[in-house]
């Protein structure tokens, strides 16, 4: 193994060295939430301005301080310690809110906006660990991650910030525990990438492994109804969008799962419609979808490539089969489930129909794998 080192006026750098990847152990991520939350990295909280963000935060940590199931959870959870950090909050309102939720209070730790002046995980970094490891906590939130920052460190310089993540999800590591960081949302967040909307640089959602954002229920009369979407997830699958609803004390209770996901708030972006209007028209969308495949289906034949054109399609399904859009847009649009099922489509190619040259497309239907079996010599 070999290590570089360079003398440089009487110092000697840091040696860097790398190890075989066999030296390495297996994978093996647990979760504080599965899988929304993992131990050993840091998950980022985008959250609406009204959203509850703090209220929310609470839920969590009242479920975990008293074992309770959190929504998807499958398996029985001992209760455990949190510690929440706020720049923002005092103990006597997080106590309330925590207490709403039904929380263990004696398991729940805060350092709150007047106890937490002052502390940073920049240069203050060994001072943030000793605290975390102090209370030995599951989970800990930091309610909003950039008040902690430090000073002369700029949150849109990735350069600035890079490092500063490194250390968060070391922080997560070393102290074996899941790491919240709230963000609150910017102007950015209308954009088409949903996870545009933390605050800072986008190296920040870059480098963090899971991140959810909350929204309000837009649905007609859902007025204290709240989701949090799981718009990133590297360890797992996203989990489902899950619901709450916020008590007239301040308190949470769950309300079960939405259909909406991070395409929902990107298709609402860009259609500028509400998410709730967006699940609509994606609910319309899925049931075009489904016809155009069924009838792309009824063109196949096992082993053969089957040229149709696009005015055959429609003189067969309807001139409404591809709902408006171009043909070859709307096939495209549905390639990768055809494909999934066996089907291969080529758009954008020229085809003979009643004689003339037409624009449409190829369809190749897998041979049954006994077909194939059949055909070979023995």
């Amino acid at each position: 193994m070999h290590s570089l080192e360079r003398q440089g006026e009487g110092e000697q750098e840091k040696a860097f060295e790398a190890r075989a990847a066999e030296q390495f152990g297996d994978n093996e991520t647990v979760f504080v939430w599965y899988p929304y939350i993992p131990v050993g990295d840091y998950t980022v909280l985008m959250a609406d301005g009204g959203t509850g963000k703090t209220i929310l935060c609470c839920g969590i940590a009242a479920a975990i301080s008293t074992g309770a199931k959190l929504p998807g959870d499958c398996k029985s959870r001992a209760a455990e310690p949190v510690l929440i950090v706020s720049a923002e909050d005092t103990g006597e309102l997080l106590k309330q809110r925590l207490d709403e939720s039904g929380a263990d209070l004696s398991k729940v730790f805060i350092l709150d906006c007047q106890a937490s002046e002052g502390l940073n995980f920049t240069d203050g970094y060994d001072a943030f660990v000793a605290l975390i490891r102090r209370y030995a906590p599951a989970l800990v939130i930091i309610d909003p991650w950039h008040a902690f920052l430090g000073a002369g460190v700029d949150i849109n310089r990735v350069n600035a910030v890079r490092p500063v993540f490194q250390r968060l999800a070391n922080m997560a590591k070393v102290c074996k525990c899941g790491l919240i960081l709230v963000s609150h949302v910017n102007k950015r967040a209308q954009g088409e990438n949903a996870n545009n909307a933390a605050t800072g640089s986008t190296d920040f959602i870059n480098a963090a492994r899971s991140a959810m954002r909350v929204i309000f229920n837009d649905e007609p009369g859902a007025t204290s109804s709240r989701i949090v979407v799981h718009t990133k997830s590297n360890y797992a699958a996203p989990g489902k969008s899950v619901k709450y609803q916020i008590t007239g004390n301040g308190g949470l209770f769950w309300d079960g799962f939405s259909e909406i996901t991070r395409k929902t708030l990107e298709d609402a972006a860009r259609w500028r419609k509400t998410t709730y209007e967006a699940l609509q028209r994606q609910d319309a969308q899925d049931v075009t979808n489904r016809a155009l495949i069924a009838a792309v289906c009824e063109y196949g034949v096992p082993g053969q490539t089957v040229n149709v054109s696009y005015d055959q399609m429609k003189a067969d399904h309807g001139s409404d089969i591809f709902d408006c859009m171009q043909p070859k847009r709307a096939l495209d649009a549905v390639s990768g489930e055809l494909r999934a099922i066996g089907y291969y489509v080529q758009t954008g190619k020229t085809v003979r129909h009643n004689g003339r040259t037409k624009n449409g497309f190829s369809v190749l239907k897998q041979e049954r794998l006994s077909d194939v079996l059949e055909g070979l010599p023995e």
